[in-house]
């Protein structure tokens, strides 16, 4: 049982961690992440898929690097989420006309209706998330953090 003096605590303490901007930026995103992962799984895809497939789509293909980089996602991580949209025939492997040594990930057709049919779900989780701010202050943290993510 918690009683009011531990529920007190936790909140002084809480507000003492989330005053630092990595646990606040962590908070988010945990936060984004689970309204998104619910509109998902109607669909099967994990966030990770999504985010793969999503960036597919808009603009590959890709080499596995590209993917690694553009997703955070590791190398061994990303080769088993390929391998699953592979199965599902929502992307597909190729080699690289340039350097046959790399392989490119490309989005399949019906990976495109895929993306297509849940982008607009993503969106509405994504605004459910954020229903407390501003037009304009959705525009600025997505300056914001842009500015930080996109750093050299």
């Amino acid at each position: 049982m918690v009683t009011t003096a531990v529920q007190q605590q936790l909140a002084t303490n809480l507000r003492r961690v989330t005053a630092r901007h990595g646990w606040l930026l962590a908070m988010a995103a945990g936060e984004l992440d689970r309204r998104i992962g619910s509109s998902l799984g109607e669909e099967k895809l994990s966030i990770e898929q999504w985010r793969v497939l999503e960036l597919l789509a808009v603009g590959g293909p890709y080499p596995m690097s590209v993917l690694a980089g553009a997703t955070g996602i590791n190398g061994a991580t990303l080769t088993r989420i390929v391998d699953r949209l592979v199965s599902r025939a929502l992307v597909y492997r190729s080699a690289d006309s340039a350097d046959r040594r790399h392989v490119l990930i490309h989005v399949s057709t019906r990976g495109h209706s895929l993306a297509d049919r849940v982008r607009p779900l993503v969106a509405r989780a994504e605004e459910e998330a954020l229903r407390e701010l501003s037009t304009e202050d959705r525009e600025e943290l997505v300056r914001l953090l842009g500015r930080v993510a996109l750093q050299d």
